[in-house]
């Protein structure tokens, strides 16, 4: 293998044609077993030179599990993986890198007190001097720096070496990890969910990059749930379904029979009908203007309504501010001037209880570290919070009494009931992101704030969220949705207001939804 010993130097172009020449690499009955349970069951695929090959399914499909094989995170019960036609055991992520293989996966390897650079070439360091007189040399962080400033200025990243990676956002801590895949051209490059966290601009950078590497002959095993990226870069996309193969169908196959094949069953449509008639102002912002944060676009001046059974969106690029705008709803952040009104009163919650009392929820974007409990089980989860400040407020847990009470809430998430006593670090994103949803349920609230709703989880848990929402307001209550997900917000809301750099730009209504002109108020 002599791909992954050169540098990054691929050429522009179109991509090559996938043919029936020897596979990159292939898996032949690929299983992995978990005591009795199958997380993938006799897989066999193909990954071309010079395609992208786009897995879909469901959380826990087994995606996940077949790619941390592949890159060598963990290894088969049974089944044969192919390298260029032979066969190799990868049984480290070294060894899989060694072979050409790399990989950037939804979880961050980063080192957060290293900076950029450091983090980059962790592991693979440039060394300088004493070569001549036989010894390893030392490391050189000047040629490191040198190094990682080439990389991200040829990716077309807005990343600075020298910065810790503990003070990026996410969206740059997820550029980082593509970098770090990208230092020496691989001959089969995995991207899970590589999108979640950037920016329109940045996603198009790395589109930019898929298409110069495809054109140079790697293989790119690309998964996500945004199903209006698939056409754009994709070749060929294979769907599992609960750990099996089901299907290989050309990328640009219509949304409803991907859904179709993923889910199996036949589904109508993506987003319910919103409610049309709406109730009174409930939540008022007027010239809001946050305390500076560190890393972030500057809110300043920011006024919005939402109404009784309305759902009203924010869009903007990863780091615009809409973020901190929603938790500042919840007490999160400091307002500096301007003034809040819930149900026509002032309101300026200084801590997120201040905010359930009177009637508010936020459910954070990083459900893992903001918003979920992962060592108690799904039933604590939900239910803690609700004791404070829910209809069951005062009172103790009772496992038997409070399964009864959420059994109408988890039909409405749609989650399995069976499920609630496990501990909610075994869930795939999609159920997780469920309970999230289940916990905001059990307040005694009329106001929801959701930053990033879908963010990570497959069409199968977007299509119960989306349902959930709906459902909310038709029972008359307020909803702010964040997200970069510009097809969920022009889906699922009355109204979208674009927020750039700090400001609230531009306002649509629902029959003005134009996604271009959307875009343009981006930048």
């Amino acid at each position: 293998m002599t791909a992954a010993a050169a540098p990054l130097a691929v050429p522009a172009g179109p991509a090559l044609a996938v043919s029936e020449a020897v596979p990159t690499l292939a898996v032949e009955g690929l299983t992995k077993l978990y005591g009795q349970h199958a997380a993938l069951d006799d897989v066999s695929l193909r990954f071309m030179p010079g395609e992208v090959h786009v897995l879909f399914g469901e959380n826990g499909a087994g995606k996940s599990t077949l790619i941390s094989m592949i890159a060598g995170a963990n290894t088969p019960t049974s089944g044969t993986i192919l390298m260029q036609g032979r066969p190799v055991e990868f049984e480290s992520v070294r060894q899989a890198r060694a072979a050409g293989v790399r990989a950037v996966f939804q979880e961050f390897s980063l080192v957060p007190d290293l900076t950029v650079a450091e983090n980059i070439t962790l592991g693979e360091e440039p060394v300088a001097g004493l070569r001549r007189l036989g010894l390893a040399g030392v490391l050189s962080k000047s040629a490191a720096r040198a190094e990682a400033r080439r990389l991200i200025d040829d990716l077309g990243f807005d990343l600075n070496p020298d910065a810790r990676v503990c003070t990026l956002t996410r969206g740059k801590q997820q550029m980082v990890e593509i970098c770090k895949a990208m230092r020496l051209r691989p001959d089969l490059l995995i991207l899970d969910e590589p999108t979640a966290s950037l920016s329109e601009h940045d996603s198009q950078a790395l589109f930019a990059l898929i298409r110069r590497l495809t054109a140079a002959g790697t293989a790119i095993i690309y998964v996500t749930h945004r199903m209006h990226e698939i056409p754009l870069i994709g070749t060929r996309l294979s769907v599992l379904r609960d750990g099996q193969f089901v299907a290989t169908v050309p990328a640009d196959t219509p949304e409803d029979r991907l859904i179709e094949l993923m889910t199996g069953r036949s589904l109508a449509k993506i987003y319910p009908r919103p409610r049309a008639d709406l109730g009174e102002v409930v939540l008022e912002l007027s010239n809001v203007t946050l305390a500076p944060q560190v890393g972030a676009e500057p809110v300043r001046n920011a006024s919005l309504t939402v109404r009784a059974g309305e759902i009203v969106g924010i869009a903007g690029l990863v780091g615009c501010g809409k973020g901190n705008l929603a938790q500042a709803c919840f007490g999160l952040h400091r307002i500096v001037e301007g003034e809040m009104r819930l149900k026509g009163r002032p309101f300026r919650p200084r801590h997120p209880a201040d905010a359930i009392r009177k009637g508010l929820w936020y459910s954070p974007a990083d459900r893992k570290h903001d918003g979920l409990a992962l060592e108690l089980s799904a039933h604590r989860n939900m239910i803690l919070s609700g004791l404070s400040f829910g209809p069951s407020r005062g009172e103790f847990l009772r496992p038997r009494r409070d399964e009864l009470r959420l059994r109408d809430l988890v039909q409405m998430v749609d989650f399995d009931a069976r499920r609630l006593s496990e501990p909610v670090g075994r869930f795939s994103g999609g159920n997780q992101q469920k309970i999230l949803l289940g916990k905001a349920l059990v307040q005694d609230v009329e106001v929801y704030v959701f930053d990033e709703p879908t963010v990570g989880v497959d069409i199968g848990a977007c299509l119960s969220i989306y349902r959930c929402l709906a459902a909310l307001s038709a029972r008359g209550a307020a909803i702010l949705v964040v997200s970069s997900n510009l097809p969920e917000l022009m889906g699922l809301t009355h109204r979208m207001l674009v927020m750039s750099g700090g400001s609230l730009v531009a306002e649509f209504d629902r029959a003005d939804y134009d996604e271009h002109k959307i875009l343009e108020q981006f930048f």
